[in-house]
């Protein structure tokens, strides 16, 4: 500070000294030579510097100039500052600034050369100091001196120095910018440009296009767009006019993806414009135009073009737009092919919003254009016209499939123009651009793939991959895959494995994404499981599960900002949509079905956010619903798997055999792949779809869908033969099903010889075999080298499908007894069947043919010739002495892996030779049921709820069919047979799963636990968990209907007894008495669904027709007593012609064991009197029978017993039924009597007469059942069993299986229902007031009960009802399906016991091969343990009636109301018995009184009283 004020004291005295030195009279110019001279003289005296602000005012002088006194003062102040540099060094800068100040004052007044050569030196010795005053840039004074540089700069015109100031300038902005002084630095950014443009050069180019490309970069930042755009044409007008005249000579020859990469500067400018133009919201200048020559300017707009194309933002359409439209002027017809470039390069993104039209016009000229061959200016770019002519018929078609217009392209004429386009030697000199080649063929391979045109689309992919091949590792690695899955497609699994391992090369040679690798490992996943390769397939698994990073947020909501998804990249939710998918097909093959649905519904949710997703990128970031157009071509792969993942959980449900939920997703399915457009081609999932309704029963359904895909079969453009072979086997079970068998037969035969064809075509392409040669590999032989398994493994997929037709082929065959053709057809199939689901059906075909065949035979034998119409039991004798009833597993060992491509025994080769015996028919029965058991337990897994059922069925009257021959050589079998027709019922009665969850892996004990190879069958467990669980005094009663629907299977089940097992035909009487009517049936049936729609159909015109003339009133009367008549005489029919004598194994009649030996022995006493093997003859040994004496089981003769008291009613028919089936017993057995040589009427009178004594002895306290639950399959469901004369009035229930009884009484077994805790939902349509009038001041007095009256619930106030009561009552129509979702009845974990007393409340809908559907099994499968509900439309008068006489027998009323729940009535009954009895207080006591039945089991009423 001394220093500083010692300066200041000198500098003012100097001034003042220099002042009174001046003499007086010289001229102003001439004192300020001798102030500049004396200040000069003090300053190197005292090394101090002037006063500078006193300095200035007096060398900085006005008015006129001699230009000599000028000139010496400048001499003067150069001597001046060159003193102050020699002495002063650094501390001279002030004055250096200030003699600069100096030049400024001057610069204008005067042209000296002396000024300014003085001028430049000062400006050089400023300069030098601003190095050091820049570290200072806060001070003001700083840019004050920077200014006066630059403006000196100028004035001077030195480029050097002024470059140096603008430098100074622009690192000034970069600290500025550091320390977020952003304004600033932007200001310093544009002083620096602007005086760096005063001298432009070449050399200087470079650093001035830097310059701005930072101040645009800095104007983004600070979100000035316009600033930026300004910027940035700035920059590239500079830059552009530097090279306009290089840019147009390379633009006449080359391609613009060239031109970029020479021109790199330019293609950076461009990109950050095109940027800034997308963001800025004011582009209405966009875009810019330069003063260039036409092809140049063309050539920037193009540039611009492609980079706005490339940007793939909703917001470049506009410009886009902007852009094609200058590009048309510019180019006009002179340059066709760079507009053709320019329209190809925008095709793509036209294809996605809305200008579809325009852009098909557009492409559809330049074609027209570009075929003309006239290139005007355009001749040096020749070369390209066949790409872009390529290109844009590409696009031509897609464009008029979007817009669902005829195709003017033909589809393979462009595959082949592709084809040969990428087989030229030069094609990188002759393609537009690689990129857009590369993307073109992978848009078209996603079109041949959506439109189903598979050999096609691996034509282009096949292309695709040459060029990618060495270039770029992911899209090889990516081609590769898509190549596997093609083939994989079509059947091709050797070809699949070909680029699955050359995939696994291109992922070892290069560093792979772990995405990539996870791609790969799915699609091996996927060629294992096709394969059967599952132990390996596991593993694949197991690696991704622990390498593969899970996506994360993927829990957010929709609304959140959509991930960045592109088409070259594979996003995190698609990874996981396809693990997801991927895992469930293993899960499936490994018989894990609920698992397998949980990860399937994942695939669907996972890809359902990947299409919104895009959906959001096409349509920007709006936050709220876009309306998503599936035809978009970046949708389709997304749309195409989500379609693949509905038809795989179609086919799980299908697996299940839930009829409701395969329809659902399968329609769903379709309906997502005719949103593609698919219009050309029958869809695979319509044929899926026409295959479901055929086997569910829905015949006119399969035949729209199926006659619809069939039109068009043959067309060229469906080249998949599986799908062929798929729709031929569809039209097959169609044909079944409508009972056409010669055109079953043609569809078997045609889809054999697609697949045939199928496996000739590549091999014919690799080599000259012929076809015969090929054939020879597939067919048996005695020996297999390991050369003939390479073909099946090269065609296994095809083979497996193979397989499965000819195993149908045979069943035809078989039916229609064609021997020796059918076992061939079987040979063959037994080859091709590898997996365990292919050998356990194999074996079952084999089976089936084996049993057939034995019936056969056994039907030209005179003793069994009437077995098939003869009723069989299992047990029918008795047991040898020793053998267990329950200990089966001593004697069953089932073998689980059964020989590889074994060769059955032939049966047909002796026919012409030998006789068959009946030790023969006995082996082939017994091979029959071994061929089953071997697979039994892997089919149990594995196979569909239908295919199990089948199998089941099937070894049930194998078993049956041995016991009735006696070919049994262990008893411990027969058993199984009610083992083997009840656990296949039900299966359907599973509760749905949700979406597996995002991170989840399926773990090894999944697999294991699922597909374990059980070896013994447990009769011990069956028995025990099934049988023994049922209550004392009660009953499980089974009917079924075997497949020929001409036999019913009724078993009986009691706890702590074996069970006991009929087989009734249907028309035996008519066997004995050819004037006996046949009452098939299909007859009965038919008349129970007649009765049914006029029923429903009168009771849903009562209300009008009561309210109507008295006429209309006694004709719907009439008519409904007349129905109800029919109703009654067919129940009467079906209990005399289906059960006859046989009635008593549905009843509940009274038995004592004691009497029941004695009447055994008595019959036996008949037998010996009547039948004369029974009768004993005299020989040298003594006496004896003429023939064994078969003993009879005791089972049989309770049959006896339970047709009731002769003298009550008239059994002499039923008898007579029973006496028969006993004789066909013993004549099996060898006991062979002559039938029309026995007094039959004796017979009958003297069992009639034991059967009299049986019940004079029998007393009140005897065993009596008080409740049967009858287990109705599928086929018989619909009858009223309940109200069979010899049911009627007894406690009855149903189920569909043994498993759902066992379920309920393991959760329901000795409770009651607590009668507080009731609600009620009455007439919540309110149009049923008598109803509401009748119940509500009832239900009103309930205690502790809620109700809804008169109003609709809400689902959940339905749901709610159930979930929280233990008794609902709901009055209103049908079952409240309207008012709840099944799905939401089915999810529920508890269930209260419901009664529904609508009409067809309880109804179930029969769907041919499915378990049948509707409210019940909704209510079952939530676990109600009690539901009441009407088979079809009742007339509310007369089911009120019952629902009141009900309610009041159980107890209900007395119970529950507030009144009287405590002086209970003595007559109570059971919910069953009160049932019973409320049904003939209906006026019409079949039509009304039948239909409401039980489901599940009667449970009592309690209250805590």
């Amino acid at each position: 500070m001394a220093v500083e004020s010692e300066l200041r004291t000198v500098q003012v005295q100097a001034v003042s000294f220099a002042e009174k030195a001046q003499p007086y009279g010289l001229s102003i110019f001439n004192r300020a030579v001798h102030f500049v001279t004396y200040t000069r003289t003090v300053m190197e005296s005292r090394k101090i510097l002037p006063n500078v602000d006193d300095f200035l005012p007096r060398v900085m002088l006005g008015g006129p100039m001699v230009q000599s006194d000028f000139e010496r003062l400048v001499v003067e102040i150069d001597l001046l500052r060159r003193s102050a540099s020699r002495v002063l060094g650094q501390n001279s800068q002030d004055l250096a600034f200030a003699l600069l100040s100096f030049i400024l004052h001057y610069k204008t007044q005067t042209s000296s050369p002396v000024f300014k050569k003085v001028a430049t030196r000062i400006l050089e010795n400023c300069i030098a100091f601003v190095k050091c005053i820049v570290q200072n840039i806060d001070d003001p004074s700083v840019m004050k001196h920077l200014h006066n540089c630059a403006e000196v700069s100028i004035f001077l015109e030195d480029a050097k120095c002024s470059i140096y100031i603008a430098n100074t300038y622009y690192n000034c902005g970069i600290s500025l910018w550091r320390t977020s002084r952003k304004a600033d630095a932007v200001s310093m950014w544009r002083t620096s440009v602007d005086l760096h443009r005063q001298f432009l050069s070449p050399e200087h180019f470079p650093t001035l296009l830097k310059k701005l490309e930072r101040l645009a970069i800095a104007h983004v930042e600070l979100k000035n767009f316009t600033e930026a755009s300004t910027t940035l044409t700035e920059a590239i007008s500079i830059a552009v006019h530097e090279i306009a005249d290089d840019l147009t000579v390379t633009a006449s020859v080359a391609s613009l993806s060239t031109i970029a990469s020479k021109f790199p500067e330019i293609d950076r400018l461009l990109s950050m414009y095109v940027n800034v133009a997308v963001r800025c919201s004011e582009n209405s200048r966009f875009p810019f135009r330069l003063d260039l020559e036409v092809a140049c300017e063309g050539i920037i707009l193009e540039w611009i073009l492609r980079i706005l194309v490339a940007s793939r933002k909703v917001a470049t359409h506009r410009l886009i737009e902007a852009v094609i439209g200058l590009l048309f002027d510019v180019y006009g017809d002179d340059y066709p092919i760079r507009y053709a470039r320019a329209v190809v390069s925008v095709l793509p993104m036209a294809a996605e919003n809305n200008n579809k039209e325009r852009a098909l016009k557009t492409a559809e000229n330049v074609v027209k254009r570009l075929q003309e061959r006239d290139y005007q200016e355009d001749t040096g770019l020749a070369k390209y016209a066949e790409d872009l002519t390529a290109s844009c018929s590409l696009y031509i078609l897609i464009l008029e499939y979007q817009l669902q217009l005829p195709n003017s392209v033909m589809l393979n004429n462009l595959v082949k123009l592709w084809q040969e386009l990428t087989e030229r030697p030069d094609l990188d000199d002759i393609i537009v651009d690689r990129g857009i080649l590369l993307s073109n063929l992978q848009m078209l391979s996603d079109f041949l793939d959506l439109r189903g045109n598979v050999r096609s689309q691996i034509l282009i992919l096949q292309c695709l991959q040459k060029i990618v091949d060495g270039a770029s590792a992911q899209q090889n690695l990516q081609c590769n895959i898509a190549l596997a899955k093609a083939y994989l497609g079509l059947g091709y699994s050797g070809r699949a494995a070909e680029y699955l391992k050359l995939s696994q090369k291109v992922s070892k040679s290069t560093d792979m994404s772990a995405d990539d690798v996870t791609m790969l490992y799915l699609a091996e996943i996927e060629y294992l499981v096709t394969v059967g390769n599952l132990e390996r397939a596991k593993e694949k698994i197991a690696i991704i599960g622990k390498n593969h990073q899970q996506p994360e947020d993927e829990s957010a909501d929709v609304g959140s900002e959509p991930e960045k998804v592109t088409t070259k990249s594979t996003s995190k939710t698609d990874i996981l949509a396809a693990m997801h998918y991927t895992i469930s097909l293993l899960l499936m093959e490994y018989g894990c079905h609920r698992e397998a649905l949980s990860y399937a519904k994942g695939s669907i949710k996972a890809y359902n956010r990947l299409i919104f997703q895009k959906s959001r990128s096409f349509s920007g970031k709006e936050r709220v619903p876009v309306e998503l157009d599936y035809s978009l071509p970046d949708m389709w792969s997304c749309v195409l798997c989500l379609v693949r993942s509905h038809a795989q959980v179609a086919t799980i449900y299908d697996h299940q055999g839930l009829v409701r939920e395969t329809e659902f997703y399968l329609t769903e399915a379709l309906k997502l792949s005719q949103s593609l457009r698919r219009h050309t081609s029958p869809s695979h999932y319509q044929i899926a779809l026409g295959d479901f309704y055929s086997r569910s029963g829905n015949l006119t359904k399969a035949k729209d869908l199926l006659s619809l895909s069939a039109a068009i079969r043959d067309d060229a453009l469906v080249e998949n033969h599986i799908h062929k072979t798929h729709l031929e086997t569809a039209l097959s079970k169609y044909y079944q099903g409508s009972s056409a068998e010669e055109q079953e037969y043609e569809r078997y035969a045609a889809a054999e010889s697609t697949l045939l064809a199928a496996i000739a075509g590549p091999q014919k392409s690799r080599n000259s075999e012929s076809l015969e040669d090929m054939l020879s590999h597939l067919t048996i032989t005695a020996k297999k080298s390991k050369s003939t398994a390479k073909p099946r493994d090269e065609f296994f997929y095809i083979n497996r499908i193979r397989a499965t037709i000819l195993r149908l082929k045979s069943r035809y065959l078989v039916c229609h007894e064609e021997w020796q053709e059918a076992e061939s057809v079987l040979q063959n199939s037994a080859l091709l069947s590898t997996v365990p689901r292919d050998r356990a059906l194999q074996n079952m075909a084999e089976s089936h043919f084996h049993f057939i065949f034995a019936t056969s035979l056994l039907q030209s034998d005179p003793v069994f010739t009437v077995l098939q119409d003869s009723a069989i039991s299992i047990p029918n004798v008795s047991r040898s002495p020793g053998k267990s009833t329950k200990d089966f597993s001593s004697s069953t060992t089932i073998s689980g892996a059964p020989t590889r491509g074994r060769k059955i025994k032939s049966l047909t080769s002796a026919l012409s030779t030998t006789k068959k015996d009946l030790t023969d028919v006995q082996k082939i029965l017994g091979r029959a049921r071994q061929l089953v058991l071997e697979t039994y337990f892997v089919a149990s897994k594995i196979c569909s709820a239908y295919e199990k059922q089948t199998i089941s069925n099937h070894l049930g009257q194998v078993l049956l069919l041995q016991s009735a021959i006696g070919s049994m050589k262990d008893d411990a079998y027969c058993p199984a047979a009610n083992y083997f027709f009840e656990l296949s019922k039900g299966l359907s009665l599973v509760k749905d799963v949700s979406a597996a969850d995002q991170a989840s892996f399926p773990a090894d004990d999944i697999f294991d636990s699922n597909f374990s190879h059980s070896k013994v069958l447990d009769l011990n467990a069956f028995q025990k968990e099934f049988v023994d669980i049922i209550p004392h005094h009660w009953a499980a009663v089974s009917i079924g209907l075997l497949e020929d629907s001409e036999d019913l299977i009724v078993s009986r089940f009691q706890a702590n007894e074996s069970p006991f097992l009929l087989r009734l035909p249907l028309n035996r009487h008519c066997s004995r008495d050819a004037d006996e009517d046949s009452f098939s049936f299909s007859d009965a049936l038919s008349e129970m669904q007649n009765i049914i729609s006029k029923s429903n159909e009168t009771a849903q015109a009562s209300r009008n027709i009561l309210n109507g003339a008295k006429a209309q009133k006694q004709q719907w009367w009439a008519e409904r007593r007349s129905l109800d008549m029919r109703l009654k005489e067919l129940l009467a029919n079906m209990e005399y012609s289906w059960l006859g004598g046989f009635r008593g194994i549905l009843t509940g009649n009274i038995r004592n064991r004691d009497l029941l030996s004695k009447f055994s022995s008595s019959f036996i006493m008949i037998l010996k009197k009547h039948l004369p093997t029974r009768r004993t003859v005299r020989t040298r040994q003594g006496s004896r029978l003429k023939t064994p004496e078969v003993k009879i089981d005791p089972r049989v003769f309770e049959l006896f017993i339970s047709l009731g008291d002769p003298v009550e009613t008239d059994n002499t028919e039923m008898l007579e039924d029973l006496i028969y089936f006993v004789l066909d017993i013993l004549q099996f057995h060898g006991e062979c009597n002559a039938y029309d040589e026995l007094d039959m009427d004796q017979i009958v009178v003297d069992v009639q007469e034991i059967l009299r004594s049986y019940y004079e002895s029998l007393e009140d306290d005897d065993d009596k059942v008080e409740h049967i639950v009858l287990i109705l399959d599928k086929t018989v469901h619909m009858f009223p069993w309940e109200s069979l004369p010899c049911l009627r009035g007894q406690s009855i229930s149903r189920l569909p299986s043994l498993s759902s009884l066992r379920s309920i009484l393991q959760n329901y077994r000795g409770q009651k229902i607590d009668v507080e805790k009731g609600a009620y939902i009455l007439n919540p349509s309110t149009d049923l007031v008598n109803t509401q009038n009748l119940f509500q001041s009832q239900l009103d007095s309930f205690d502790g009960w809620s109700g809804i009256v008169a109003r609709s619930p809400s689902d959940g106030e339905f749901r709610s009802i159930l979930n929280s009561n233990e008794i609902v009552l709901y009055f209103g129509h049908g079952g409240g399906e309207q008012y709840i979702r099944p799905s939401q009845i089915k999810s529920l974990d508890k269930c209260a016991a419901t009664f529904l007393l609508g009409c067809s409340s309880g109804a179930l809908h029969s769907s041919g091969n499915f378990e049948p559907w509707g409210t019940p099994m909704n209510y079952l499968i939530a676990g109600c343990p009690l539901l009441v509900a009407n088979l079809w439309d009742v007339t509310d008068k007369d089911i009120d009636k019952f629902s009141h006489e009900m309610f009041r027998l159980w107890g209900l009323y007395d119970l529950a109301s507030k009144e009287t729940k405590k002086k209970v009535s003595a007559e109570t009954y059971t919910i069953g018995d009160a049932m019973a009895k409320a049904r003939d207080i209906c006026n019409l006591k079949y039509l009304n009184g039948a239909a409401p039945v039980l489901y599940g089991i009667p449970l009592d009423l309690v209250n805590r009283i």
